[in-house]
């Protein structure tokens, strides 16, 4: 859990920084009623990249520190 929660944290400072600090707009959003997370980047109306991960509390721990990091990944690139 402990990757987890830092993989958490990474993805919600990078997206804080990135709207504080560039012309891009980001959101992560957590839905317990649909059980999803949701993250997205755009740039005025278009978006740059989104990710959502379904089923999100019924993931194996292993595959969900995969997709999580797949998202960190991403924001480096």
């Amino acid at each position: 859990m402990d990757t987890t929660f830092s993989l958490f944290n990474q993805i919600n400072s990078l997206s804080y920084w990135l709207l504080l600090e560039s012309n891009y707009k980001s959101s992560v959003t957590l839905d317990a009623e649909s059980d999803t997370y949701v993250v997205a980047i755009k740039k005025g109306a278009a978006y740059l990249y989104t990710h959502s991960i379904s089923s999100f509390s019924k993931k194996n721990k292993r595959y969900l520190q995969f997709e999580l990091s797949a998202i960190v990944n991403h924001y480096y690139i």
